[in-house]
């Protein structure tokens, strides 16, 4: 098992968000707060190694007193461009990737992860909720940099494929659970909004 000073979570705010009128998805508010705030609030009583991926209103997220991480790639190339550039500025020795979208986030989510690694794993460990694996949501060596770069190099984007070609087991969560539900769309977001 990992301890918290072992990892770093790395919140994913750095997309475009084109389904959402390419709005900045971490500064949608729901009820009142933003989405990066909410993610924060249950996060930051639990460690202080935490650092945000955005690609705008950078002053606005350095507001919250984290260290904010701007994608080595240009042009908004996904995921996988934000944990790679997390992975480079981390001391730690494991990042643990969180999207900022996820308003029913829990720690359990986190404290799974860290149960089923070792600090010697080589493997990356991602979130499954037993209908589909939830790849956003996952624990990822240091190490695993190199594999990365080497995967962004070659034009490849598809974060479920690049971990399929490492090492990596899968972290189990009730189906029922809403640990995982994210906001992709306005419709999604008004909803949320009316409870």
């Amino acid at each position: 098992m990992l301890n918290v000073n072992d990892f770093t979570v790395g919140i994913l705010a750095g997309g475009k968000a084109t389904r959402m009128n390419n709005q900045d998805k971490g500064l949608i508010e729901i009820n009142g707060q933003p989405l990066i705030e909410n993610l924060l609030r249950k996060i930051d009583k639990h460690t202080s190694n935490i650092i945000i991926n955005a690609n705008r209103n950078i002053s606005l997220y350095e507001k919250y007193n984290f260290p904010v991480v701007c994608d080595k790639l240009d042009n908004y190339q996904g995921p996988l461009s934000g944990i790679y550039s997390m992975l480079g500025f981390i001391s730690t020795d494991f990042l643990i990737t969180l999207p900022c979208d996820c308003p029913n986030f829990k720690w359990v989510v986190i404290n799974t992860m860290i149960d089923k690694a070792n600090i010697k794993t080589d493997e990356i460990y991602i979130a499954h909720n037993n209908i589909r694996s939830q790849p956003v949501f996952m624990l990822i060596p240091k190490a695993k940099i190199n594999s990365l770069h080497q995967y962004l190099s070659n034009g490849d984007r598809k974060i479920d494929v690049w971990y399929k070609n490492n090492k990596h087991k899968y972290v189990y969560f009730d189906k029922t659970v809403n640990y995982f539900e994210n906001i992709n769309t306005i419709e999604q977001l008004n909803e949320y909004n009316k409870e």
